[in-house]
């Protein structure tokens, strides 16, 4: 059953099965830094397990919530939220998009379950996810036909096969990240052997996401700016935030006070949340101090200058990536703060969005 409830070849319902019997015949074996991780992926976009084994695993870890937030669908919310009902487990809906800028994704949850499901039967997200789907196949396809040429540049004879898409990732090629693994799994000792890469998020960074080498831009006639992004998820009733602030930093090299400015301009059109803490989050270059700590200094600012109150999330980002290196609940050994991931929030952001849907 522990196979069973992963297996991306198995339908819902004999995931649910397995789950049923895990809830049954299993005990909690492992332990976690937070009760909450609001951010975390399953094989419906670039993670590994299935929803029900991500609430499954939250169980195991004696967690009371998650949050399964796939890249730009969801595909697999009505499965997390039945697999909660069996674990007993506060399952919060949740997207995450990719926007036009390299340093934002945005993260949407939805705490109000029926409201969400509401929302899905409309069809609403379809309208959006679909399009934006079909342009990320035409784009993993063109980008997997560089591997060869790419790495040819670096004397790295590399190239990814359908066979290795079977072998190496779930549910096909459905986001950048499926690459990125792909090729560690296939490459991953030569690649450190060779000084290319140390593990499978340097991989991504380095050679996946850069446009001189493997990325391809998005052929998509929608806006996906983080604008967009934050008054989509806002009309669909849901809560939406930035994810890892930190990427910012990373991607964008912006300063704490351009960080502060894009908060604001996003506030004006329905930011609700900020994900102050995640395994990302080292030391700050600009101050000196820990960035989960200076996030939330700017989301604490924000809130002293202005009426409307940002409310705060965590996450692990945790996608059971093979050399990923991160834990449900725990982060990247265990760096996730547990005051930023305590059941109390779940019923903040609840209550935050029934004020906004009444």
């Amino acid at each position: 059953m522990l196979i069973q409830i992963n297996d991306f070849h198995c339908d819902i319902e004999k995931g649910l099965e397995a789950a049923r019997w895990l809830a049954h015949n299993f005990k909690a074996d492992m332990r976690a830094v937070c009760e909450i991780d609001l951010h975390c992926h399953s094989f419906y976009s670039d993670g590994y397990n299935s929803p029900s084994g991500r609430v499954f695993e939250a169980w195991r870890r004696g967690m009371k919530s998650i949050a399964i937030s796939d890249h730009d669908v969801v595909d697999g919310q009505r499965e997390a939220i039945e697999a909660g009902k069996i674990f007993e487990i506060d399952v919060i809906p949740a997207i995450e998009f990719y926007t036009d800028r390299p340093g934002i994704e945005i993260i949407g949850h939805f705490p109000d379950v029926k409201h969400f499901l509401g929302i899905l039967d409309s069809g609403a997200f379809d309208k959006v996810c679909e399009p934006i789907r079909k342009a990320k196949r035409k784009q993993l396809q063109a980008m997997i036909k560089r591997v060869p040429e790419c790495f040819a540049k670096l004397s790295f004879p590399a190239e990814i096969t359908d066979s290795d898409i079977d072998q190496y990732v779930r549910n096909g090629v459905s986001t950048k990240g499926d690459i990125s693994v792909i090729m560690w799994q296939k490459y991953g000792p030569k690649l450190l052997d060779a000084g290319l890469s140390i593990d499978v998020k340097d991989f991504h960074g380095l050679y996946t996401t850069k446009d001189k080498m493997l990325n391809v831009p998005l052929e998509l006639d929608m806006d996906i700016s983080p604008e967009a992004f934050v008054k989509r998820i806002s009309q669909w009733g849901g809560l939406p935030g930035i994810a890892h602030p930190t990427e910012l930093w990373a991607k964008e090299k912006l300063s704490n006070e351009d960080l502060y400015k894009i908060i604001c301009e996003l506030a004006e059109c329905g930011l609700q949340t900020l994900e102050v803490d995640g395994w990302r989050n080292a030391i700050c270059p600009e101050t000196g101090l820990p960035q989960t700590e200076v996030f939330e200094g700017l989301r604490q600012r924000y809130n002293s200058e202005h009426k409307k109150q940002l409310l705060f999330t965590n996450g692990s980002d945790d996608h059971k990536q093979p050399g990923e290196g991160l834990e449900l609940g725990c982060g990247k050994n265990n760096n996730l703060h547990p005051e930023f991931g305590r059941y109390e929030n779940i019923i903040r952001l609840r209550e935050r969005q029934r004020e906004l849907i009444r």
